[in-house]
């Protein structure tokens, strides 16, 4: 269940980003000759919705409707009682509750001239039970699924979302600075971060504390600002200092940055990392991923290694050591890939 405060304000995202962002879509959906164009969303992956409409699902699930032409629906598995909220604290005016999708489909396309294309956005990650209420719902309606045409829209943030993502960064940054010392206990750490970035605003927070050989342990954060996510991690060694192999992963995430650059395959900055180690203890392997923050609700299970990275996309660089014991420790940093390569998200030149 996600926590925290949900905001609506025109200072930080402009009132008319969010109805362009339906727009855009909207084209989309004409040039594939679809009718109505079906979004899911569940407390897990619901950020294609908040981005179009700034609605939190916090619990159970939903379809936002939008057809080609004219205002979208979200359709809920929710009480009405939760409708004034929604209505203040997102873009939408039609709510609609029910307890099954079945009758909330149909009361939707029932209005339709006549019947038309359905197009489930992301359709392969769709529940196939949904996906069956939904063929249920309309008869002689060709149901079909499409990509990820939302996602392709938040792979690039606006200047509005860089300047939050900028803000989530820096007190990312802050936090992980106060955690990192060696003497303090991993129930501290844990606390202290989660304090410091649910006070900050985060809405989604994920904060781990892993351990590797030599003393050498990893504070890991995924987290969640708005409706963008960032991911860091920092060793944390003895007072004796790191071993070698420990610098060789820092290195290895400076080799993974250093390679970030447009129209490179995800896969070449992993690649860059991964030459760059040496010296890890045996048995031990290392991974390297280079994945979009739009892809890390879902973990980046579904993320591609060889689509290119667009200018100004915002991604979270890791790399991860396992341990034959089943310890780990991992290095990870988000950046956005600028013209000449990555950028730090909170350098406030990235902002002016």
């Amino acid at each position: 269940m996600k926590r925290g405060l949900v905001v609506l304000d025109t200072a930080e995202v402009p009132e008319q980003e969010r109805p362009d962002r339906v727009a855009r879509l909207q084209r989309r959906l004409k040039d594939e000759g679809v009718t109505i164009g079906l979004v899911y969303a569940d407390v897990h992956r619901s950020d294609d919705v908040g981005y179009l409409t700034n609605l939190c699902i916090y619990w159970n699930e939903g379809i936002l409707a939008v057809p080609a032409e004219g205002d979208p629906a979200f359709l809920m598995k929710l009480s009405p009682r939760v409708h004034p909220w929604m209505r203040r604290s997102s873009t939408l005016t039609d709510l609609r509750s029910g307890k099954g999708f079945t009758a909330l489909v149909q009361g939707f396309v029932e209005n339709a001239a006549e019947p038309g294309v359905i197009g489930l956005v992301d359709g392969a990650l769709w529940p196939t039970t949904t996906v069956d209420e939904v063929r249920a719902a309309a008869p002689g309606w060709d149901v079909r699924p499409l990509g990820g045409l939302v996602r392709e829209q938040r792979l690039v943030p606006s200047a509005a979302e860089l300047g939050l993502l900028g803000t989530a960064a820096g007190h990312l940054r802050t936090a992980l600075d106060a955690v990192v010392g060696p003497d303090l206990p991993d129930g501290e750490r844990i606390a202290l971060l989660e304090q410091a970035l649910r006070g900050a605003g985060y809405t989604d927070l994920m904060v781990e504390v892993v351990h590797g050989p030599d003393e050498v342990s990893a504070v890991e954060v995924t987290g969640q600002f708005r409706f963008s996510w960032l991911r860091a991690a920092r060793l944390v060694t003895s007072a004796s200092g790191a071993p070698q192999w420990a610098a060789s992963l820092q290195d290895a995430l400076a080799a993974a940055r250093g390679a970030v650059a447009p129209g490179e395959a995800a896969a070449v900055p992993a690649a860059a990392a991964e030459k760059t180690l040496t010296g890890l203890p045996a048995g031990a392997t290392a991974h390297a991923t280079v994945v979009h923050q739009a892809d890390l609700s879902t973990g980046g299970d579904y993320a591609n290694p060889d689509e290119q990275l667009p200018v100004g996309a915002v991604v979270v660089v890791s790399v991860e050591v396992l341990f034959p014991d089943g310890g780990r420790v991992a290095v990870a940093d988000t950046v956005r890939v600028g013209e000449t390569g990555a950028e730090q998200l909170d350098d406030k030149e990235l902002h002016a």
